[in-house]
């Protein structure tokens, strides 16, 4: 099974599409939509064309409201918004999951009638010239979850973020500081959990080719305590760590990945033998399948899956369909907007906030009722 982890015409095109499209970077997309005058008549056409074809919706500043306070006047003189996406390679960009966030902060900046300028740093090596230049009020950024922010970006990138009230995107890379949005991952793995203790599954595994991730390791720990409760018993399976992490960071794309992983469950005696087998995405999950039909193996059948993300565009072809649990990044990327703002409007306070998004199940069929004989 070759399953794609991107679409050619995703369902909500959003600014990072539009990008890829025309073959340009983000920011020449963002210089399009804010000051057109300021790029090349050819670049403009190609982003232009792009935006007809995809579909995409530009959203706008209405124009500027009477807040009604000189000092919000004074803390938002821009009534601009950054948004940075950091250490991520093009396939890791382009996951469903992330331009759903991306969408989602487009709508809110929209609605509050700002404005959005926006770059990608693959490398994390540079600093964006809406930084350098003071041109945005705030950030929001969204970076890898494997890898530690000093390390693996630049420190005059790191220092330009620090001098703006910035929001991490769906999670907060080792020794980033600031507010985060994200999923609620105790919540997400208690859903799980006990959606497959229903299914009379007693033996999980958790399988993961990258470990080390923010993410994953806090879904492992969750799963753990959920699983003791329950009286369930969780078995892990991940790749070999990695020496140090560099960035721009990939997405796990390739099937061979994941068949040393399952070449080591299967090896277990069967008595033994997970029934079921979580991932942390849907981008992992589809790897999974592939693995399995390489070895005859069926989804549902031979073992059971769980995944997590809800990424439409890459498991709509998946069969049989993929039991997933929706972390809300479209509600993530439009909080990440509002957090931001009272940010912006609170400057003295300095405590982190970490919001957290619940999650939901979407029940499909590829976790087996082992209650039916």
């Amino acid at each position: 099974m070759k399953q794609s982890l991107t679409q050619s015409h995703p369902e909500k095109p959003t600014v990072v599409d539009v990008a890829r499209e025309a073959q340009v970077a983000l920011g020449t997309v963002s210089r399009v939509l804010n000051s057109p005058d300021q790029v090349m008549e050819e670049t403009r056409r190609k982003v232009l064309e792009a935006i007809d074809r995809l579909g995409y919706q530009p959203l706008r500043r209405k124009g500027v409201r009477d807040t009604g306070s000189e000092k919000t006047i004074q803390k938002r003189r821009h009534g601009v918004i950054g948004l940075m996406l950091i250490g991520m390679d093009d396939s890791l960009t382009h996951l469903p999951v992330i331009t759903e966030a991306i969408h989602g902060v487009e709508l809110a900046v929209a609605a509050v009638d700002e404005n959005l300028m926006l770059s990608n740093v693959p490398s994390a090596d540079r600093v964006p010239t809406f930084l350098s230049k003071n041109l945005v009020d705030g950030l929001i950024i969204k970076s890898p979850l494997l890898g530690d922010l000093r390390k693996c970006a630049s420190s005059a990138l790191v220092d330009a973020i620090e001098r703006f009230p910035h929001v991490w995107l769906i999670g907060r890379p080792d020794s980033a500081r600031g507010d985060v949005v994200a999923s609620d991952a105790d919540e997400g793995a208690r859903i799980a959990a006990e959606h497959l203790y229903l299914k009379n599954h007693r033996r999980i595994a958790y399988m993961h080719p990258r470990p080390g991730q923010t993410r994953s390791e806090g879904l492992k720990q969750a799963f753990a305590a959920h699983f003791e409760r329950l009286g369930m018993s969780l078995r892990r399976f991940e790749g070999p760590r990695t020496g140090r992490v560099e960035w721009p960071l990939p997405a796990i794309t390739k099937t061979k990945d994941l068949e040393p992983l399952l070449d080591e469950w299967e090896a277990m005696p069967e008595s033994e033998r997970p029934t079921a087998i979580v991932v942390g995405a849907d981008s992992i999950a589809v790897q999974l399948y592939a693995a399995m039909q390489k070895k005859g193996l069926q989804v549902g059948k031979d073992v059971s899956v769980l995944s997590f993300n809800h990424e439409k565009p890459l498991v709509l072809a998946l069969h049989p369909s993929l039991t997933t649990i929706d972390i809300q990044a479209e509600a993530i990327g439009r909080r990440s907007v509002d957090q931001l703002r009272w940010r912006i409007e609170h400057p003295d306070d300095d405590l982190p906030s970490k919001l957290l998004i619940a999650p939901r199940i979407v029940v499909g069929e590829s976790v087996a009722d082992l209650n039916v004989s």
